[in-house]
């Protein structure tokens, strides 16, 4: 037959097997033109290749059996990774499946070792380490020919995890078909592009096969197999030779299942776990095999992300799980994220994940000896320990970037308070590969921070699960576990959580209260809080009519303003008095350390009250406070509020309640669509989310003021008839006020406060480049007394003989204009408030000593 004849025969397969090979067109394509030559790597087909070389009869054997030939020897375009006889020699003489020769391999095993070592597109090497696109340098695993049904283990009730969820099926005695996973296990392979891509150097590689190997630049390894001779072209593909046997690599799950070192683990893991019946399983398994099984099952583990990307946060009777890992480590077709603009094809292709599984030893020695005897101490054994605690320990072993993972990047590695988890390349034992990921088998135990962290007794006690709930919903575990700061966390039980005085209620005609209930049978993680409103008699403490439930909104605002309000960055056995809060506030404690320790927040100081602290936990990262019978609450009251109910005051009041500079609804921006918030009550409209300190001169002071005529009254004002002077006489009182409203919150008894610059709301306008100066005072002080000297030089101190100082305010915000809508907190201000012993004059005029 001539060329040309031959060139006629072969064009359709030709065309079929460009169309096939687009995505690997720049590795497979050697300059060929149909038209013009043969192809220069024409070879014969692959069934051909293998069978006419002599050695691999094994593999020949294979495709016959299972019936393969023809795809093989006539159509298709494949790429396969084979072994030949001597490689399966070795295979058959270590027992690694339990079988001698090749009459003993099942044809479950067959099916393993043919189509799991076959891709369908013809790949040359260097196109393996591209991802769909392609994109080079971007994909270290790939689907394979395998299918989920190649092999469905039919478990024993010997062979099922000892476990609640498992109990019916254990306790029926009967077997079970149950697939690991119904998704397709890939090959896993380390090709140079995707290494120099990744940054994973030649060492990283050498730790991660045990130091067995020496990997060199080129070098390809697949499923943990050495590549031997690379891109041998077949007329419908290319062969790669391997070192070795490869074996289809099973899940993390089933990896470490068979770990003799990691059992207490796996056992571990399992307790997450659950046969899951599916009908579509059920019907195409006995389609497949000819059977009759009326029920086909597949083992899966809770998780916040399984199969598809999505959480499994069900049990089989669909009711919400108690807790979940973070991944479930079952799944084969593992991604690490979900990323809208990229297909879920790359997202596997591009990674997998990695698990640090501690050897028994470790547990052992971490349970008796390490950070774990808190939970041996308090539980007894692991099988006590609650899913929902022992969730934290795998939680923080399981990393969802492998290439992020390996040792050149340990420094990068982090915990569940996003620290540095501090893992070392001496930490891990050995490693072991899965179609999913990589297991470094560690000996030592990497504790989850939440287990010394200042949140540690509302995660194991029952009686504190609400505040745990928010504390993880809200994402206030990685704030609270970090170990860089100390922190001081009062940490309200579930009876005192049934009463918050709603500061929303403030400004309504009838103050409301939230009782907060914990429901351990809610469908969803985000429902177990719910929070019911009623009305409240502030005086007698007596709930009155119903309301009505909250919103979710509204719970999430009032929890995590709870949670604001009860921790404290620092120390709060320093010796003073009064502590900051996160969220600005100050709190009053007393006898700290102590067995009457007691705590008030601005709300039991209005009322005469005090918060005893029933008991202490010692963390790593500060101390936790359990609060008896209630929680804190912050102020009621507004600084215009506690002006005006002490008549010490009265002058100054006067002066801001003519101002501009109170208001019930604050505005924010300028115009008609400007948006506006009620107040509960007057406010200081100068206040904008922060703490702040405000000088209340004595009334004879300030009158000494307008007798002098250093400052006008609004009754003056009013009397003005030139419009000129009366906004500057308006522009005089309001800057006077301004002058006494300090940045910062400070209070006698705080420590001790090294003089410094403070600003104030006044401000001078520069009028060269318009640019805004604001006005400062220097404040010094101790636990006695506070000082505090105006631009005039001035000296004046906090008046403590009266009892007006330290005076606790904050100012809401809402998030309607209308006070009687109000549902939500928009914003929040805190202020202390002083009485001193004269006005501070911000300027001071050389010759008259008139306030300019």
């Amino acid at each position: 037959m001539s060329a040309r004849k031959n060139r006629r025969r072969f064009a359709p397969f030709w065309a079929g097997l460009a169309c096939c090979a687009l995505g690997c067109v720049y590795s497979c394509n050697d300059g060929y033109d149909l038209i013009d030559e043969d192809p220069a790597w024409l070879g014969s087909s692959i069934y051909d290749y293998l069978k006419s070389n002599g050695n691999y009869t094994n593999v020949v054997r294979m495709i016959d059996d299972l019936g393969y030939t023809e795809v093989l020897a006539r159509t298709g375009s494949k790429t396969l990774f084979v072994a030949d006889d001597d490689a399966y020699a070795r295979f058959y003489n270590s027992g690694k499946w339990g079988v001698r020769s090749y009459e003993e391999l099942s044809m479950a095993q067959k099916k393993q070792l043919l189509y799991g070592s076959m891709i369908n597109n013809a790949c040359q090497v260097a196109y393996l380490s591209s991802s769909t696109g392609p994109t080079e340098g971007d994909c270290m695993r790939r689907l394979t020919s395998a299918s989920a049904y190649d092999t469905v283990p039919v478990l024993r009730p010997i062979d099922m995890p000892d476990t609640k969820y498992w109990a019916y099926y254990k306790n029926s005695g009967k077997t079970i078909p149950c697939l690991a996973d119904m998704t397709t296990a890939p090959m896993i392979h380390f090709i140079e592009a995707y290494l120099q891509n990744r940054r994973i150097s030649n060492d990283d590689c050498n730790f991660l096969f045990n130091y067995a190997t020496e990997r060199k630049p080129g070098d390809a390894n697949v499923n943990g197999v050495m590549m031997v001779e690379q891109n041998i072209r077949c007329s419908n593909g290319f062969v790669h030779k391997m070192g070795d046997v490869m074996t289809p690599l099973p899940n993390l799950a089933n990896v470490i299942a068979g770990m003799p070192r990691a059992q207490q683990f796996s056992k571990m893991l399992d307790r997450f776990s659950a046969p899951y019946y599916d009908e579509s399983l059920t019907q195409e398994y006995n389609r497949l095999y000819g059977t009759s099984y009326d029920s086909v099952f597949q083992k899966r583990y809770f998780s916040e992300r399984s199969q598809k990307g999505q959480p499994l946060n069900l049990t089989q009777k669909e009711e919400p799980v108690e807790a979940m890992l973070k991944f479930d480590p079952g799944w084969n077709e593992y991604y690490s994220e979900l990323n809208a603009s990229v297909s879920t094809d790359v997202l596997l292709q591009q990674d997998m994940a990695v698990m640090l599984v501690p050897t028994d030893a470790a547990l052992t020695d971490y349970w008796e000896n390490g950070a774990g005897k808190v939970l041996k101490d308090r539980y007894g054994t692991w099988e006590n320990v609650p899913d929902k605690v022992l969730s934290k320990l795998l939680n923080v072993n399981m990393l969802n970037s492998f290439s992020n993972s390996v040792p050149s990047k340990f420094s990068t590695v982090l915990n569940d308070a996003n620290d540095e988890l501090k893992i070392k390349k001496e930490d891990v034992d050995s490693v072991f590969f899965a179609c999913n990921g990589a297991v470094y088998l560690t000996n030592k135990v990497f504790s989850p921070v939440a287990y010394i962290s200042v949140s540690f007794p509302a995660l194991v006690n029952e009686t504190m699960n609400i505040i745990n709930w928010a504390i993880e919903q809200y994402d206030y575990d990685v704030y609270l576990n970090s170990q860089n700061s100390t922190y001081s966390f009062f940490i309200p039980t579930n009876q005192g959580l049934l009463t918050y005085v709603d500061p929303c209620s403030f400004g309504k005609n009838q103050t409301q209260v939230y009782e907060f209930h914990y429901d351990e049978k809610a469908q969803t993680e985000a429902e177990k809080v719910r929070a019911f409103i009623f009305n409240y008699d502030v005086e007698s403490g007596i709930r009155l009519d119903s309301i009505g439930e909250a919103s979710t909104t509204q719970i999430r605002d009032r929890l995590t303003d709870i949670l604001e309000t009860h921790i404290v960055v620092g120390n709060v056995e320093s010796g003073e008095k009064y502590y900051r809060t996160k969220d600005g506030g100050t709190i009053f404690v007393e006898n700290a350390g102590k067995p009457n320790m007691t705590v008030a927040g601005g709300w039991q100081v209005e009322h005469g009250e005090k918060l005893p602290v029933a008991q202490i936990y010692k963390e790593e990262n500060g101390k936790a406070y359990i609060l008896e019978g209630s929680l804190i609450q912050t102020a009621q009251k507004s600084v215009p509020d506690l002006l005006k109910e002490h008549d010490e005051f009265s002058k100054f009041y006067e002066l801001l309640e003519g101002s501009s500079i109170m208001s019930n609804v604050i505005s924010t921006g300028s115009g008609a669509d400007a948006p506006s918030y009620a107040c509960p009550s007057p406010s200081i409209t100068l206040f904008n989310t922060f703490h702040y300190t405000v000088y209340v001169p004595t009334n004879e002071s300030i009158q000494a003021l307008h007798d002098e005529g250093k400052l006008p009254t609004w009754d003056e004002v009013e009397a003005e008839q030139d419009e000129d002077e009366k906004e500057k006489m308006t522009e005089r009182i309001e800057k006077f006020l301004k002058y006494h409203i300090q940045d910062n919150s400070l209070y006698i008894g705080q420590g001790k406060i090294a003089e410094a610059d403070y600003e104030t709301s006044a401000y001078e306008i520069n009028g060269a480049d318009n640019t805004i100066s604001y006005c400062r005072l220097t404040v010094e002080g101790d636990d006695s007394h506070l000082t505090v000297k105006d631009a005039a030089g001035n000296k004046r101190n906090v008046l403590k003989n009266g009892g007006l100082y330290n005076l606790m305010a904050r100012e809401y915000q809402y998030n309607t204009a209308d006070v009687a809508l109000a549902s939500e907190i928009y914003t929040t201000s805190y202020a202390v408030v002083h009485q001193i012993d004269g006005p501070l004059m911000w300027e001071k005029d050389a010759e008259t000593g008139n306030m300019e």
